[in-house]
Parts: C-alpha cells; sequence; structure tokens
C-alpha cells in the first residue's frame, strides 16, 4: 500500500519523508558526531570543517537539510528526464534511506557534500543530451568535477565521467571534449594561482601527488551492520538492474542512453574506493543517486506490491533500529 502512496509526489508525500528522515537522525541530533577530519589537500571542505566541526549540533543539522533536500531534487532530476513514473516521490525515499544507512554518515561530511555537487553535474549532463548550443551545460558538468575534488579528493578521479557520458550518449563533438576539459581545470587555475601567491605551489603538488600513490590498506572500516545491510542492498540493486531492464516499461533510445549513465555512477564509485584512505565509511554514498533511482524505478514496475513492501519495511526498520539503538556513536578522526 505504502508504495502506492508514494508513486504520487504531492506535499504530504514529501513531508512523510522528512519525518522518516527525521527518525533515522534523531539520535544524531541527541548525540551529535564531530565532522569527519579532511583526508589529502580538500581546501573547500578544509574551510568548512574549520568553521562546523566544533559545533557538531550545527553540523548534524546542515548535514541532515541537505541530504533532505538531496532526495527531493534526484526526484525532480528524474521526473524531469522522464526516466521513472511522473510525479514520484518513491525515489525520494529511498534516497533518504541509503544515505542514512549508518549512524557514523549522520553528519556533514565531504561525500554528501559531494553528492549534492554529483547530482548538479547529472543535471547538466541530462539536460545537454540531444540540446543544440549546450556547451555551457558541458562546461558546467566539468567545472563542478573538479569543484567536487576540492571538497573530496577521491572524486577527482571521475575526471573521466563527463567524456564517458559523451560515449554514453554518442556524441561526437569535439568541441565538447574540449570545453569539459576546460571546465574541469578551471578551478585548478585559481587555485594554483593562490598557492604561487602565498608560495605554496610546490608543496602542495606534491601533497596532492603523494595523496594518489597510496591505496587503501587500512583495516577494513566497515562493521557487521555495513555489512549486512550492504549485502541486502547489493541484492535489491541487483535485482533492481534485472527489473528495470527486462521489464515492460518502455525505453526509448534517450531513456536508455540516460539509464546507462547512472549505472556508470555505480562502477566509478567502486574504482575509486581503492583511495579513500580514511574516509572509506562514507565513500559508498557516492553511489546513492544511482542506487535510489535503479531500486524505485524497479520498485515502481511492480503490479503486486505486498511482498516488496514487507521486504522495504524490515529493511528501513532495521536501519532504524541501527542508527536508534544498536551502535554505539563515536566521533571519526
Amino acid at each position: 500500500m505504502y508504495i502506492k502512496f508514494f508513486k504520487s509526489a504531492f506535499p504530504l508525500q514529501f513531508i512523510t519523508i522528512g519525518i522518516i528522515a527525521l527518525l533515522l537522525w534523531l539520535r544524531a541530533f541527541i548525540e551529535p558526531l564531530q565532522m569527519p577530519s579532511p583526508d589529502g589537500p580538500v581546501p573547500l571542505y578544509q574551510m568548512i570543517f574549520n568553521i562546523f566541526h566544533s559545533i557538531p549540533v550545527i553540523s548534524t543539522l546542515l548535514g541532515f537539510l541537505l541530504v533532505v533536500g538531496e532526495s527531493f531534487w534526484i526526484t525532480a532530476i528524474l521526473n524531469r528526464n522522464a526516466l521513472i513514473l511522473k510525479n514520484s516521490s518513491l525515489t525520494s525515499l529511498i534516497f533518504v534511506v541509503l544515505m542514512s544507512m549508518l549512524p557514523e554518515q549522520l553528519t556533514l561530511t565531504p561525500v554528501n557534500i559531494t553528492v549534492f555537487l554529483m547530482l548538479l553535474i547529472l543535471q547538466n549532463l541530462l539536460i545537454s543530451y540531444n540540446k543544440p548550443d549546450h556547451l555551457d551545460l558541458v562546461f558546467a558538468a566539468g567545472f563542478f568535477t573538479a569543484m567536487a575534488g576540492l571538497f573530496y579528493l577521491p572524486f577527482l578521479l571521475w575526471f573521466t565521467f563527463v567524456p564517458i557520458s559523451f560515449v554514453v550518449f554518442r556524441s561526437g563533438q569535439w568541441r565538447e571534449w574540449v570545453v569539459s576539459m576546460i571546465g574541469m581545470t578551471t578551478p585548478f587555475v585559481f587555485l594554483s594561482v593562490y598557492y604561487f601567491w602565498f608560495d605554496q605551489l610546490t608543496l602542495q603538488v606534491i601533497e596532492y601527488l603523494s595523496f594518489f600513490r597510496y591505496l587503501l590498506f587500512y583495516p577494513n572500516p566497515f562493521g557487521e551492520d555495513f555489512m549486512i545491510l550492504g549485502g541486502f542492498t547489493l541484492i535489491l540493486v541487483i535485482w533492481g538492474i534485472f527489473s528495470i531492464w527486462s521489464g515492460p516499461m518502455e525505453k526509448t533510445v534517450e531513456v536508455r542512453a540516460k539509464t546507462n549513465l547512472f549505472l556508470w555512477i555505480i562502477l566509478f564509485t567502486g574504482l575509486s574506493f581503492t583511495f579513500s584512505r580514511s574516509l572509506a565509511i562514507y565513500h559508498p554514498l557516492l553511489a546513492v543517486p544511482a542506487l535510489s533511482f535503479v531500486i524505485s524505478g524497479a520498485l515502481t514496475s511492480l503490479k503486486k506490491t505486498k511482498i516488496a513492501e514487507w521486504i522495504l519495511l524490515v529493511y528501513f526498520l532495521t536501519v532504524l533500529l541501527n542508527n536508534s539503538f544498536l551502535h554505539s556513536f563515536y566521533s571519526p578522526s
């Protein structure tokens, strides 16, 4: 019954999603976590960390508002591109649950900030499909890719994500490739000038290079709660991918291309994970926009939803129980 309820997108549905998000984050407001410390040269996140890390209540509130806002935004993006049923809010629900899966993630982090910028990248790329005179959108996608790397350094490995979108969209214009590269280098031109002015350029270049020299060899950062919930999520995602491609929903060439772009997000999240280092516990959140799309897309195509509703209810209650009672909060360092 509730899947049918979230297939519409009226104010009541979004209010309900906000209440669900509040339940998942409630303990974080009672026992707020400190923000995770910056790892590597990430000047924009370092600036935000310096302001809010000593005020965990504020950073928790900002993280909560960011996640809820992103959940509504991903639904708007998918609706605009006809990738889900019109006016469905189910993607927002799935997004909120996945972004709140572990207690450690319930604060403002470099990854949930990066997810916001990722949505900007996706929005620009999806709008650019078959649109004449869209070089400004391509530039913006490249620009925000670089900006995201200034919050979360492993995201710099996504610099090929924008060019791959041209291949996925079967766009052969050489100007797109050039403009996207200009967009990606622009923030670093300004950053290099800043470092050069303060005589820090050589030191910062060495720091950037040394960061990507070492892979993730930390002890396993994931606890049993992630293994259980992550395994459950993986099963849902595999089922979702199969359902989307074999289901009855009409798929034009455009819809297939845009769907493929979301699947590339999952691949890039896996490839960049090896450089996540001390922030590995947060890194899987990069895949949430794609995972929420895949799972909600499969759910909306179901004719009989009773079993799926019970499965999702158990999943949600497990996350809620883990966040509220079964996990000791701690402050990452």
